[in-house]
């Protein structure tokens, strides 16, 4: 069976990084993702510059082909003037985290993406739900509370992405959360973050694809973590996943030694642009 792996190292991987990762650095590493065999990756994020400095180049690192994060009016309207198509919006059952990411309640998030976003062809859209299996400052989340956000999400896109933002899954909430977006008649993909035991996560892919789900997230050289969210932890890494889908004879069409180039470029751009100073040579 052939699972889909989901890069979104150069967006999600990126941005938390300190110092300013140069745009040509940007572009080589995805490049070298889409050689290695990757087919989606989400490039760049069109959020405010004093928001989210690391993204102020988003209209020159973006290759054409890839997805783009958006989370208002304007950075919808510079995504589709940079040629983007492939569009990814985001909003949580966690009104503490809507508010420190995007200054609105869900509600208020939800109503402004109807403002533009009603007409967008629903296939090209993926909609994260951030949080979705629990937060630090709303707890757990219930059935009916996610089945409520699956709605939401039904609105604009065909995917939604469950995200484990602060690495709290459970292995029946994943299953049972997929089971609701099936139930929606949406497409179903896992997002990871962990706190340091990578095997937890890969714990949960499984569990993911047990319960049907066919695409999953991570980040090259498990890169990442969310600015707005404390204590999110790291990104599942595409080496990990991609390793263990093969090992269970899953098909990506990903070359896993053209990956580890990609990683170690990775690994060199989180470790020297991680640092509040530059390192010495």
């Amino acid at each position: 069976m052939k699972v889909n792996v989901y890069e979104v190292g150069p967006r999600d991987g990126i941005q938390y990084l300190k110092r300013f990762v140069p745009t040509e650095k940007k572009k080589n590493l995805i490049t070298l993702l889409y050689d290695s065999g990757i087919a989606d990756i989400e490039e760049v994020s069109f959020a405010h510059p004093k928001r989210l400095p690391q993204m102020a180049d988003a209209e020159e690192v973006f290759t054409g082909k890839g997805a783009g994060l958006v989370m208002n009016k304007r950075g919808f309207d510079r995504a589709i003037s940079a040629g983007v198509e492939k569009i990814n919006i985001v909003f949580s059952p966690c009104e503490t985290f809507n508010m420190k990411n995007m200054g609105k309640t869900r509600s208020g998030i939800v109503l402004m993406y109807r403002t533009f976003m009603d007409k967008y062809p629903k296939d090209k859209v993926r909609v994260y739900i951030s949080m979705a299996f629990g937060s630090p400052h709303s707890g757990q989340f219930s059935p009916s509370t996610i089945k409520s956000c699956i709605k939401d999400a039904s609105m604009f896109g065909d995917t939604v992405v469950l995200s484990d933002t602060v690495g709290a899954a459970s292995h029946s909430e994943v299953a049972l959360w997929a089971e609701l977006v099936q139930d929606a008649g949406l497409n179903c993909a896992l997002h990871l973050h962990h706190k340091g035991e990578e095997s937890r996560a890969v714990s949960l892919v499984k569990t993911g694809l047990l319960a049907g789900i066919k695409e999953f997230d991570s980040s090259i050289g498990g890169l990442g973590g969310c600015p707005f969210a404390e204590g999110s932890g790291a990104n599942i890494s595409t080496e990990t996943l991609v390793r263990h889908l093969h090992a269970w004879d899953f098909e990506t069409d990903i070359d896993e030694s053209k990956l580890e180039k990609a990683g170690r470029v990775a690994y060199r751009i989180g470790t020297f642009f991680n640092t509040d100073t530059i390192p010495s040579v």
